[in-house]
């Protein structure tokens, strides 16, 4: 006898419930992703029938949103300030000096069980590039080539998109250059596909991929002391910023060191001088806002374009997300880390600034024309930026949803996974029933990544809609397990006699590395730990706090004072309308108290004392609603005032980070120079082993320095605010009401061509550029020669063979045609 109707219920009844709370997420999912416009329209609405039917609910709303905007702003103004001091303390600080000190302290207290080798920390160094130039790449690569951990610590990965023309090749030249001359540890490239249901194109989804392939070419051992670098293809580094984050988490007790970020301040002192001013304006008010809050003492510290995460807390976190609501990939995955781990994410700030470049457009046919394809270039690159709001209706959908802790892969998505998955039976079968349900597009064919047998299945972007079962793939891998340390390095600092030793020595100490591998297998925690974590309360609500700041509140300040501004005052019995207070009315604390509890005016109440004839009212605007309005101008006032503050703090921010750290940087150089003269000369390898721990490394050969008083000019294109500010999150928002999905552009980053090698290299450089960028270009790549002479690291040495064979070919000329 086959079951009967009740049993067939009850056996279903689990899989509808689970049906209708996927059902009930997805409309909330779908509510939340269009309350930031239907917020912006309710406060319009409640402006224009707020004086007459909800005043009180308006002056309330109207001084709320003022008190968040001068408190921001003015948290703001101290953020610049703590990275001002902070950058310059930073740039002072001898990192591995103060590791060796603060181990020493630990061990002294019996707590340094835990600690770990500061060189044998190992970066993973990810750089997106979708269609960016080889001059681009090749200054970035460059640059952090030059740092001396590079050729020891830093496994640096390109992450090339399949929809790119030629990426294969062009990854594959410069990755046979690189590994040539030994610039770093390890130099591979991901290639990411174009295809992949439920993603969309753009940096997360090409770092969630890259992330995951070089996961998989770390043995365990190496995960657990490994920090993943989150750049763009056009950011620098300097070299304390490695040295500064591995001796913060070498140091870190394990179960802080699998919770860790490291968040930089950014700068854009590279092409400044090139960009139209309201380029410039706003991109200093956008690392302003970063700034603002990743101030030591702050409990959310999210990270601007460029950052770096432990690879235990990437892997914790399933990777990055890949769909369309994580377009702004920094911004969303910090909130994504902060849920996964219930707000235990430990971000440390690390002053030292990562340097970027302004963004520019298409070359016009004129100087009119270039300056409106800038522009233009800006208005798309800050509608990106704030797209990111989305992320608004993500953490409310997690919170309402109580998705605080770890959660699962989203169905549907099929990535390049590690090894912890490789032998589970169970994601095999699910993998095998999943190939039956793949779209298989005629005449799709790929490059895999470099070390990648199988490819991901084909796909279709017109595929809005698939659901699947959880799965996650698995591909086979054929490259070798790399060595936890490529070449073993000591890191060593005074003796007791104030001699300073060695930096950088190529010397393989086996008890060290056997220690480390002990304090790895002994003290470190599982990643199901992590499920118990406990709640901290206090960060989540000031992320939530942070996202409304970003993305509603300077909207709203706008929206609000503006409209309130020009709302009538009165409206008289002669039909005439009053846009100023014609009655004098007072506004003391005792008036303000009175009026919450008083009706709106209408015609036949009592007239204020002493109201002139002809100024009779028929309306007039609530003394609530006046009140709450001369409050909102003066708060308003305080708020541009600490704006004001924080743009000057930020001109001195900006000539500490991009002028006084290089100079000393410099002076570290000569000194070291000078004091070692025959070894400098004898032996190059120990000129790059026993670098000095100050020195930064090679600096981006454009760069553009803030002259005062000129530079307060820039403030006079405050509106750009709401140029390059509000209007593009209205618009973001507004076109989020039909959809979460963007077209994602890569921006332009330079005009200007800096590294070019070969005989022609100058006369290149001289015909893509302004004559006034060209100078600054040239007495750039003269310092570059000059200092290459120290036999630093082997990028240094390369650029200063290209230099010469540019001066060898120009002093040909000239013996040509004297």
């Amino acid at each position: 006898m086959g079951p009967s109707y009740r049993d067939m219920l009850r056996a279903t009844a689990p899989r509808r419930g689970a049906e209708a709370r996927a059902a009930a997420s997805m409309a909330l999912a779908w509510a939340l992703q269009r309350f930031p416009f239907l917020s912006h329209v309710a406060l319009l609405t409640l402006c224009a029938i707020g004086p007459i039917f909800a005043p009180q609910l308006l002056a309330f709303c109207l001084v709320a949103v003022h008190i968040v905007f001068v408190v921001c702003q003015s948290r703001t103004a101290y953020g610049i300030f703590a990275c001002w001091r902070g950058t310059l303390a930073h740039s002072k600080r001898d990192w591995a000096q103060w590791w060796a000190e603060q181990k020493r302290d630990l061990e002294r207290m019996g707590k340094g069980d835990h600690v770990l080798a500061l060189a044998g920390v190992q970066h993973v160094i990810i750089l997106p590039a979708y269609k960016e130039d080889m001059a681009t790449l090749r200054e970035s690569l460059n640059v952090l080539a030059s740092h001396p951990m590079a050729s020891h610590s830093y496994y640096v990965c390109l992450g090339m998109e399949e929809r790119e023309a030629g990426a294969p090749s062009k990854a594959q030249s410069l990755v046979d250059d690189y590994c040539k001359r030994g610039c770093f540890a390890d130099f591979s490239y991901s290639l990411h596909p174009g295809n992949i249901i439920g993603e969309s194109a753009g940096k997360s989804s090409n770092v969630n991929w890259a992330a995951r392939h070089m996961a998989r070419r770390r043995d365990v051992a190496s995960q657990r002391r490994t920090i993943v670098t989150v750049m763009d293809a056009d950011t620098a580094f300097a070299s304390d910023f490695f040295l500064a984050s591995a001796a913060h988490f070498s140091l870190a007790r394990p179960e802080v060191r699998r919770r860790m970020m490291f968040v930089p301040p950014t700068l854009f002192d590279r092409n400044s001088a090139d960009v139209p001013i309201f380029t410039r304006a706003t991109d200093i008010f956008w690392s302003c806002a970063g700034i603002g809050g990743i101030y030591p003492s702050s409990w959310c510290k999210i990270p601007t374009s460029a950052y770096a995460v432990s690879l235990d807390l990437a892997r914790f976190c399933d990777f990055w997300d890949a769909g369309p609501e994580a377009i702004g990939e920094d911004l969303h995955f910090y909130c994504k880390a902060m849920f996964e781990t219930k707000g235990n994410v430990k971000a440390i700030t690390i002053y030292s600034p990562a340097s970027q470049c302004n963004v520019v457009g298409n070359p016009g046919t004129g100087p009119v024309s270039s300056y409106i394809q800038d522009m233009l270039a800006r208005w798309t690159q800050a509608t990106r930026h704030l797209w990111g709001s989305l992320d608004f209706g993500y953490c409310w959908h997690r919170i309402l949803t109580g998705q605080i802790g770890r959660s699962r892969p989203k169905q549907g998505y099929m990535a390049l996974e590690t090894s912890a998955h490789a032998a589970d039976e169970r994601l095999r079968q699910q993998n095998q029933q999943l190939q039956q349900n793949v779209v298989d597009l005629p005449g799709n064919s790929r490059t895999p990544s470099p070390s990648v047998t199988a490819t991901t299945d084909s796909s279709d972007d017109t595929l809005t809609e698939f659901t699947l079962t959880r799965v996650r793939k698995t591909t086979q891998f054929d490259g070798s397990v790399l060595p936890s340390v490529a070449i073993p390095i000591d890191v060593n600092v005074n003796d007791k006699d104030g001699n300073h030793d060695d930096y950088l020595k190529d010397v393989h100490d086996e008890d060290d590395d056997e220690d480390d591998d002990e304090a790895l297998l002994l003290l470190d925690v599982d990643d199901a730990a992590g499920e118990d974590d406990k709640l901290r309360i206090l960060p989540i609500i000031v992320l939530m706090t942070r996202l409304y700041e970003a993305h509603l509140m300077i909207a709203q300040v706008f929206l609000i004072g503006f409209l309130i501004t020009i709302y009538p005052s009165a409206i008289l019995r002669n039909g005439h309308i009053v846009f100023t207070d014609v009655y004098a009315r007072a506004c003391t604390v005792s008036d303000c108290v009175q009026s919450i509890f008083e009706s709106p005016f209408a015609a036949g109440a009592e007239l204020p004392v002493g109201t002139p004839p002809g100024l009779h009212p028929t309306w007039m605007m609530p003394t609530i609603v006046f009140c709450a309005l001369r409050a909102a101008r003066f708060l308003g006032g305080l708020g541009i005032l600490a704006t004001v503050s924080m743009c000057a703090i930020h001109d001195c921010y900006h000539h500490v980070a991009a002028t006084v750290r290089w100079q000393a940087s410099d002076n570290i150089l000569k000194e070291f120079r000078r004091q070692a003269p025959s070894m400098t000369r004898d032996s190059p390898l120990a000129a790059i082993t026993q670098t000095p721990p100050r020195y930064l490394g090679q600096r981006p050969h454009q760069n553009c320095k803030r002259r005062w008083p000129a530079a307060l000019l820039d403030f006079a294109a405050i509106p750009a605010g709401l140029l390059y500010g509000i209007a593009p999150l209205l618009w973001a928002q507004l076109n989020h009401v039909v959809t979460n999905k963007l077209t994602y552009t890569v921006s332009a980053k330079s005009k200007t061509v800096v590294v070019v090698p070969g005989a022609r290299g100058l006369q290149a450089v001289a015909s893509a550029t302004p004559r006034r960028s060209f100078e600054r270009v040239r007495a750039s790549m003269e310092m570059t020669r000059m200092s290459s002479t120290v036999n630093l690291p082997a990028t240094l040495a390369a650029n200063a063979a290209t230099l010469a064979v540019v001066e060898e070919k120009r002093e040909s000329s000239r013996r040509l045609h004297p």
